[in-house]
């Protein structure tokens, strides 16, 4: 794993697993004595100790709170794919307690790759993304779960947009500021998206319903940007966090890259991601680049709402700034300023003709 993740707060109790606690447990599943375990960051929904062992490099010991899913079963299960066929730029998995809400991984030295950009970012998270789909008739591929919020067709993204905006709005009453950037600026832009892409597929004589074929479909890490990228020392990028991954469909994969707001990628290096990526999911699916053109608006009003989660009472967003401290209508105010800027970036340029 590595050494520092910018998704904030946990929002739980620190006591939630303690020092002694992933001594015992990374011992247990090592199979091996644990010298020392430091607290190494505290991510969105998990937290990671740097397991000092008294023999031999150190280990990451990544505990999994119980939220309805199974994060552990599908990051183990994903690692455990990419290790078996040589991906080397991931933690290889070494034990799991699913009991215990824990799993024993490949530590990585390396800082965030957020805090210092440079200028080769997007080649390497391109190069990383193709090389995935290069596995994707590999033995155990056909095993992999869906990955999260995954989309196999138009109309699947469309719901998943209305559905956020729903939740949204529905607490819109309490917060006249949100309410006036959703229905002043974020539906109407959307709406436009919208209705073009159900006009584009309607002359094309296509169905905005049918779902992608499977042999169209991406290896996807989700929610995968520089964000979620160390730098090991000469630059290479190693990645973390593969708890969404699975199945998708490739202009999910590709927008959500470009667009994710915690790799904050220059418009230039966003622009150099879909094109090598575009490139390499054209050479097999004459449909691709018709849905990118399409969906691409639609999946930055989806990340606009992603960014307004912190708004909704029982979001993990509103419960890490909640753990964070101080005042939360500060911290939903830069929210929404956030997502103003993001919405400011869907460009006549961004929708279909």
């Amino acid at each position: 794993m590595g050494r520092y993740s910018p998704r904030g707060a946990c929002g739980m109790s620190e006591t939630d697993i303690t020092a002694p606690v992933a001594i015992a447990i990374g011992s247990r599943l090592a199979g091996a004595r644990v010298a020392a375990a430091q607290p190494a960051r505290s991510g969105g929904n998990n937290r990671v100790f740097r397991l000092e062992m008294a023999e031999g490099p150190p280990l990451a010991l990544k505990h999994y709170p119980s939220d309805g899913r199974d994060r552990l079963g599908q990051e183990y299960a994903a690692l455990s794919f990419l290790s078996r066929h040589g991906i080397m730029s991931t933690p290889r998995p070494v034990a799991k307690d699913a009991d215990a809400f824990c799993a024993l991984y490949q530590w990585f030295d390396g800082e965030a790759a957020v805090l210092r950009p440079q200028g080769d970012d997007a080649d390497q998270l391109a190069d990383f993304l193709i090389a995935l789909q290069k596995l994707r008739a590999a033995e155990g591929a056909q095993n992999l779960r869906n990955a999260s919020a995954s989309i196999f067709s138009p109309e699947a993204a469309i719901a998943q947009y209305e559905q956020r905006l729903d939740g949204l709005r529905r607490v819109s009453d309490d917060h006249p500021d949100l309410r006036a950037f959703i229905e002043g600026s974020l539906v109407p832009s959307t709406d436009v998206a919208i209705r073009q892409l159900r006009r584009r597929y309607a002359e094309l004589g296509r169905d905005p319903a049918a779902d992608l074929a499977p042999n169209h479909r991406a290896l996807s890490p989700s929610d995968f940007g520089l964000h979620n990228a160390l730098r090991a020392e000469g630059g290479c990028l190693r990645f973390i966090d593969f708890e969404y991954f699975g199945w998708d469909d490739p202009v999910k994969l590709v927008s959500d890259t470009a667009i994710h707001p915690g790799s904050d990628l220059p418009e230039a290096s966003a622009n150099r991601l879909i094109e090598r990526l575009s490139r390499a999911f054209e050479a097999g699916d004459d449909a691709f680049a018709i849905r990118r053109d399409v969906l691409y608006p639609v999946f930055k009003g989806i990340w606009c709402l992603i960014v307004l989660n912190a708004y909704l009472p029982d979001s993990r967003s509103r419960r890490a700034m909640a753990a964070q401290g101080g005042d939360v209508t500060i911290r939903l105010a830069g929210q929404l300023d956030k997502a103003r800027r993001l919405h400011q970036t869907i460009s006549p340029t961004d929708l279909p003709k």
